[in-house]
């Protein structure tokens, strides 16, 4: 209904989302990403647009306003969701990789997985189809992703609202030049690592992330983690890192549009990677995993 927009005054008619989008298609996609949005207006001007629910409540209510087009989704034409509680594991073939699948079964999150699968990741499966991507290089680092299987993750966080979480040693992959689709994806850079026990102190209270974890806490495991790491891409320090040399312990980076755009966590510790006195194995400390299962629910918009 070009030249139309709701009119509500009342708090079941207004909208239940207010984002931006740069052209209506991208109204048109965030409405269908969202199971309960039943109609949607796009303000031409200003590049506003508001979902809703609740339609019923609406029809009655449609004033004249020349910057606007208002739609309404026809029922069974609905892009299917992704499953939020679905994710592609990139990882090496550690054993160690076992527990982690286990802790993201426990909550519910089913994980596919082939062994060192972050290094030839092809973009079969297509990452779209996972709410979340998860890449913990363990001690697979030093060599580089198919451009397709990059492609794939790129694509599905900027075009369907798939989460990724990163964990060392991501940031070691980008600075030795590998990696390179995958960029707009980092969160932090880094200068170096180290490996012992590390401190984590959280700085943006009452974040999901942290839930069940106190402000401040010492890993119990010894871990591989990154040194004088300082934030790009428009990204945010959720926690400091007593032993990084004055990086991030982790940051994110939320959706600027929920129902397109996917939610970027990276960690600075280094996973399940074995090397030396490193015998962190997602099964020996009850911090980082909760940490790693909170992270994972919310890049997955499950918290």
């Amino acid at each position: 209904m070009t030249g139309y927009r709701f009119s509500c005054t009342n708090t079941t008619c207004l909208p239940f989302i207010n984002t931006f989008a740069s052209y209506i298609l991208k109204c048109q996609m965030a409405c269908l990403a969202e199971t309960q949005c039943q109609a949607v207006s796009f303000d031409i001007s200003t590049s506003n647009c508001q979902l809703f629910v609740n339609i019923s409540n609406q029809i009655g209510n449609i004033v004249p306003d020349m910057n606007t087009i208002t739609m309404i989704t026809i029922a069974g034409t609905r892009v299917p969701s992704v499953p939020k509680y679905t994710a592609l594991l990139l990882s090496d073939s550690g054993g160690a990789v076992q527990n982690l699948i286990s802790l993201l079964q426990s909550v519910g999150i089913n994980s596919t997985y082939s062994p060192n699968n972050v290094r030839y990741y092809n973009g079969t499966p297509d990452a779209a189809t996972f709410g979340v991507v998860i890449i913990v290089t363990g001690n697979s680092y030093g060599y580089d992703m198919t451009t397709n299987g990059q492609q794939s993750i790129l694509n599905a966080q900027q075009n369907n609202a798939t989460g990724v979480v990163l964990t060392e040693w991501a940031a070691l992959q980008f600075n030795n030049g590998f990696w390179t689709i995958l960029r707009p994806l980092q969160l932090f850079t880094r200068s170096s690592g180290s490996t012992t026990n590390i401190t984590m102190n959280l700085t943006i209270p009452n974040h999901p992330i942290w839930n069940n974890l106190s402000t401040s806490f010492t890993s119990t495991s010894i871990v591989g983690y990154n040194t004088g790491g300082l934030l790009i891409n428009n990204s945010t320090i959720l926690a400091s890192c007593s032993q990084c040399g004055g990086g991030p312990g982790v940051a994110v980076r939320p959706s600027s549009i929920p129902a397109i755009i996917g939610r970027i966590v990276q960690i600075t510790h280094a996973g399940h990677y074995t090397s030396g006195i490193a015998n962190f194995s997602w099964a020996n400390d009850i911090n980082l995993s909760t940490m790693m299962i909170n992270a994972v629910k919310w890049a997955s918009n499950l918290i």
